[in-house]
């Protein structure tokens, strides 16, 4: 079968059709012989869009938030702007007709613009901890990095599973300190467009890898992750390699130890948060959308 920017709307039509008679995006396939990405791919574009059009959208999540749904979303944040993600997704569900999950927030969040820009010292997160090696989760967003090192952050940070480095400027993770124990890494909304091939020597035991925002445009640059064994979820969205066709099916099958891509499995099912999502901005004191 065709590209999917080469389908009919017929044709779309038709999948969009299948998929909401609750037929599973396999089923789909088999049924109207089009390939499970291709299926995959419309039904999310119908989704975002409401129609079934062959201009071409980029891959990601589905936005389960309409204008009226951002509307309400704009009213919460206005009345308490150091609401965390958490605070936001429980004010939002208490009068929803449909829930949304704590990564649909922070997503929709991203698309209206919100996001903590205000610019901070490394070592203004930790500068009254008496011992780094006591440290498990450390937030560094927005912090200034010189030459792809961030002022502080090194390896005496032996216990660290989570790390946050969203808006650093990265353009390199050449100089990242090697963190034995680090799970989580959230690089969004940086310039890195690759070089991915250090991550498995130092931060060999990564589970879930936020990319979001970056300059990834080939699939060729994901290769080095390969080595990264026990990595679970990645997240690639709003990166230019999310616009080539197969992308999904590209990336399963070059990293076949990934249960979600950007939020969703092999088969279209979304990740619940506690393991689709990097960012660790829910616990108290966490992340604020200033």
């Amino acid at each position: 079968m065709g590209k999917t920017s080469d389908l009919r709307d017929f044709e779309r039509g038709m999948i969009v059709g299948a998929r909401r008679a609750g037929s599973s995006i396999s089923e789909t396939a088999a049924l109207l012989g089009f390939s499970r990405t291709t299926v995959s791919r419309v039904y999310r574009e119908w989704c975002d869009k409401q129609k079934t059009s062959s201009q071409r959208q980029s891959c990601g999540r589905k936005q389960l938030v309409d204008e009226r749904g951002r509307m309400r979303m704009e009213r919460i944040v206005q009345a308490n702007r150091r609401a965390t993600n958490r605070q936001i997704t429980a004010q939002y569900n208490s009068g929803a007709q449909n829930g949304i999950s704590e990564r649909t927030t922070r997503r929709s969040l991203s698309r209206m613009g919100y996001s903590s820009r205000r610019p901070r010292r490394a070592n203004e997160e930790w500068e009254n901890i008496a011992c780094v090696d006591t440290v498990r989760e450390l937030v560094l967003d927005n912090c200034s990095s010189n030459e792809g090192k961030i002022e502080g952050l090194t390896e005496e940070f032996v216990n660290l599973k989570f790390l946050s480095l969203i808006n650093v400027d990265l353009i390199s993770v050449t100089n990242l300190p090697r963190l034995e124990k680090l799970k989580k890494l959230e690089l969004s909304d940086n310039r890195i467009s690759g070089g991915l091939d250090v991550l498995a020597e130092k931060l060999p035991n990564l589970t879930h890898l936020n990319l979001s925002g970056n300059k990834l445009k080939d699939i060729s640059t994901l290769e080095p992750l390969k080595k990264l064994d026990s990595l679970k979820s990645l997240d690639l969205f709003n990166c230019e390699v999310t616009n080539l066709n197969d992308y999904r099916e590209s990336v399963f099958k070059l990293l076949p130890q990934l249960t979600y891509l950007d939020g969703y499995d092999v088969e279209d099912r979304e990740a619940p948060d506690s393991d689709g999502e990097v960012n660790g901005d829910d616990d108290e004191g966490g992340r604020h959308w200033h």
